[in-house]
């Protein structure tokens, strides 16, 4: 079994992936994806877009605007999301350094690397490949606790987050256009990677309670094989 078993196999369930805002397409513009990969550690989705939508109503929609607000004034603004002295200081952080090395968005989605993005502080492998996937679109598939716990419920077990990517995404680039005639839909390799990663989370959201499949769940893995 790899990644490619595993997407065509959770494509065929019919989930309710494709509403997440993150996706292509969707309502999220870069700013919103820069942020929200921040706001979203340690919190639930519906959290960040509460604190999304507080950023909208003040009319902030730059990198500009973020770094001339003060510290408090973007806490209190994404206070929503929770731990939000420590994400203000960080989004403040992430955006400086982006300004400084890269001197605007554009720039930056077009040249950062991930050596630069896991330099920052408060960004691991999953924010660091969340901003080169979604927003720069760059063909690396985002893992993360989601994707672990569908991972040991069909028995396998990683040392580390690399080793879990890898494995997800085998298969998947060999086997491109099969996926697109499956899904209907000419998919660039980035694109399908996020589709991957939304179905993986839509259906550990359904069959899962906390950390533990359901019995249902454990039913509809069994045909996987």
């Amino acid at each position: 079994m790899n990644g490619f078993d595993i997407f065509k196999y959770l494509y065929s369930l019919n989930l309710a992936f494709n509403d997440f805002e993150w996706l292509e397409d969707k309502k999220f513009g870069d700013f919103e994806l820069l942020v929200s990969v921040i706001l979203t550690q340690n919190t639930n989705w519906k959290n960040v877009l509460k604190a999304l939508e507080n950023l909208k109503k003040a009319n902030i929609s730059s990198l500009e605007q973020i770094k001339n607000l003060e510290d408090k004034e973007l806490a209190l603004l994404i206070k929503p999301s929770g731990f939000y002295n420590t994400k203000a200081k960080r989004i403040k952080t992430f955006i400086n350094a982006i300004l400084k090395d890269y001197e605007n968005l554009e720039y930056f989605k077009e040249n950062v690397n991930r050596e630069w993005l896991l330099g920052i502080k408060g960004l691991g492998f999953e924010s660091a490949d969340s901003i080169l996937n979604y927003l720069c679109k760059r063909e690396i598939l985002v893992v993360d606790a989601y994707t672990n716990r569908l991972a040991l419920a069909l028995n396998y077990e990683f040392l580390n987050y690399e080793e879990l990517r890898e494995f997800f995404e085998s298969g998947i680039e060999q086997n491109q256009d099969e996926l697109c005639k499956i899904l209907g839909k000419k998919y660039k390799l980035y694109a399908l990677y996020q589709i991957f990663h939304a179905l993986i989370i839509s259906f550990v959201k359904t069959y899962f309670k906390g950390s533990k499949i359901s019995d249902q769940g454990k039913e509809i893995l069994k045909n996987i094989y």
